[in-house]
């Protein structure tokens, strides 16, 4: 053989050596997804994140590699319409399977929240899967509450679901699966039940948050929010708000308020200014955890810790 095509050949052969195709493709809309997801696919893969951490998934903007990246998925696991509006259209034009933790309909997860469904989309095919949402008890009135992974129970949930998807998908690395999901269903469990005791001590210390993101984990351990600033963060809160927060910081009925990391916090400052309540910080995204087997397990115990430490009395 001449030399040639020798050189010829290793032109051929050595792209595909030099990028090797991972066995499950998985894009996660959001940061904590990415998470949950690292931790079923350790040793397998590494979750693609969709929307930076540093963009706002209320007005993000898919790029060309966004779609180009849907499209080569095999899962795609995200919360719903109900958060990232924008990717809706986008999900119909890939063939991943679709991983929704959240459905559209409040008042029809009283039957889903035990199990799982899949439905049909408009061109007939099983599509999309299902972890429902609950109303939250603390008197919400949002129809569904989008930010899911503030509750370890909706997140165990959407771990079984997700680890009978790719199992499906790649029935080859079924045991590595089932063996991460049993390893990261034990750790949630077990810190669960560890951040309930650590918090249960402060259940009467009021507190507002900046924005409407955890009314979910005020909810399953039985904290005291008082209020938040908005709903949406990339909206100010009106001065009326501001008004009547401050009113009540000035009862003492509130220990500490929340900012987040994102948000310049002048307009919580200046709503706490002369009136000696603490000023914490929580972070909705989970921008300072590495994606991980232990990650999401660790950034739940991170949200705890920013609660005792601003409501743990002095």
């Amino acid at each position: 053989m001449s030399l040639r095509k020798i050189l010829m050949l290793s032109g051929l052969v050595l792209p595909l050596l030099a990028a090797p195709v991972q066995a499950l493709q998985v894009v996660a809309s959001v940061k904590p997804l990415q998470l949950l997801s690292a931790a079923l696919l350790d040793g397998i893969s590494e979750p693609r994140l969709l929307v930076p951490t540093d963009a706002s998934v209320h007005n993000y903007v898919l790029k060309p590699s966004d779609m180009r990246g849907l499209a080569a998925a095999d899962l795609v696991i995200w919360v719903g319409p109900e958060l990232e509006l924008f990717l809706e259209k986008a999900l119909n034009k890939t063939d991943a399977r679709i991983l929704q933790l959240s459905t559209a309909e409040v008042a029809d997860s009283e039957h889903e929240h035990e199990h799982e469904h899949e439905h049909e989309d408009e061109h007939g095919e099983e599509h999309d899967d299902h972890v429902a949402g609950h109303e939250s008890e603390a008197g919400h009135q949002h129809a569904v509450d989008a930010h899911l992974w503030m509750d370890p129970e909706l997140m165990l949930a959407a771990a079984q679901r997700m680890q009978t998807i790719l199992t499906e998908i790649a029935p080859e690395e079924g045991a590595r699966i089932a063996a991460n999901y049993a390893r990261f269903a034990a750790s949630l469990q077990a810190q669960d039940a560890q951040l309930r005791r650590q918090l249960a001590p402060l259940s009467r210390q009021g507190f507002f948050v900046f924005h409407d993101a955890y009314g979910r984990f005020v909810d399953h351990y039985g904290l005291n929010q008082l209020g938040y600033f908005t709903v949406d963060p990339a909206r100010s809160p009106g001065a009326r708000r501001l008004s009547d927060i401050r009113q009540q910081l000035q009862a003492r009925e509130a220990v500490c308020v929340f900012s987040e990391p994102q948000f310049r916090a002048n307009v919580v400052n200046s709503v706490t200014q002369g009136t000696g309540v603490r000023h914490g910080e929580l972070d909705p995204l989970a921008r300072g955890i590495e994606p991980g087997p232990d990650a999401y397990v660790e950034y739940l115990t991170s949200v705890a810790k920013s609660f005792s430490d601003c409501l743990t009395p002095e």
